[in-house]
């Protein structure tokens, strides 16, 4: 029997900033986040419920910032209430609420961004497969190489981790425990911000307050660490138990933070995703 698990999809926006893409695309503000831009034919955010729901590995999806009211999925999604401007660590800590009252407690949260259109149900099915033999996990991070990213994406400005055995950025999946949700706050919430400077070495500086990564920062400065290295320094920080694992498909990693990455996006889904099929492109 499969293990399911509970899909947090993070539907809202930041509530100090409006990112390049929406100042772009959207300059009169008729939408009210990028996950509603229209997107070859449907929002954006339809194009991943439409691909979680084939998963037999989901227990459900709770959108944690779109409302009903601003796009009804039916059935197929629950609406988690919460501020569309709710920072991350609220919205996560909302989702895990909503469902402790339900009575639905589980070992991992899955959060997955509604801005990744390009996600496909067999690279879903590939991370919830591996994440369903990892036992003890408070964080999972999916990987996806740099590498796959060059030939769509040259000009992207993607931050990356670049080790000895690997050139890597974050999936737009991952995974908490309910210990990595609650405990965690205060972690998530630091993270976040250091996030939207799109600096590596922004995290850097807030672990290397802990004394015990300084051998394995000091291996990342100079690289010659490997990504388990880099893993290990944020477990050490963080005092968690951390997993990660590739996923060798670029779409698995396609945000659409900054403007250009909707053009190139919509040619990459009509070359892989689309191809070969009949689709109507978007006029915002």
């Amino acid at each position: 029997m499969k293990k399911k698990f509970p899909i947090l999809l993070m539907s809202g926006k930041d509530k100090n900033i409006r990112r390049e893409i929406m100042q772009v695309l959207d300059p009169d503000e008729k939408y009210k986040g990028k996950c509603l831009l229209p997107f070859l034919g449907k929002p954006v955010i339809a194009w991943v419920v439409e691909e979680l729901v084939k998963s037999e590995y989901v227990e459900g999806i709770y959108s944690l910032g779109v409302s009903r009211e601003d796009i009804d999925f039916g059935d197929q999604v629950e609406y988690v209430p919460v501020d569309f401007l709710a920072d991350l660590h609220e919205k996560y800590l909302a989702g895990y609420e909503y469902l402790k009252a339900q009575g639905k407690e589980f070992d991992d949260y899955v959060v997955c961004m509604a801005d990744t259109p390009a996600i496909t149900v067999e690279r879903i099915d590939e991370f919830l497969s591996q994440l369903s033999e990892m036992e003890g996990y408070d964080f999972v991070l999916p990987l996806v190489p740099y590498e796959l990213s060059k030939k769509w994406f040259p000009d992207a400005g993607r931050v990356t981790g670049n080790f000895r055995d690997y050139e890597v950025f974050p999936g737009e999946m991952l995974s908490f425990s309910a210990k990595g949700i609650v405990e965690g706050q205060k972690i998530i919430e630091d993270i976040s911000i250091l996030r939207r400077k799109r600096s590596f070495w922004a995290v850097a500086w807030y672990v290397f307050r802990r004394p015990a990564t300084w051998g394995k920062l000091l291996k990342i400065v100079l690289k010659l660490a490997k990504l388990k290295d880099a893993i290990r320094v944020l477990e050490l920080a963080f005092k968690i138990k951390m997993g990660w694992m590739i996923i060798e498909d670029l779409g698995f990693g396609l945000d659409m933070d900054v403007s250009q990455n909707y053009e190139q996006l919509e040619r990459y889904m009509l070359e892989t995703k689309l191809k070969g099929k009949e689709v109507t492109r978007s006029e915002i």
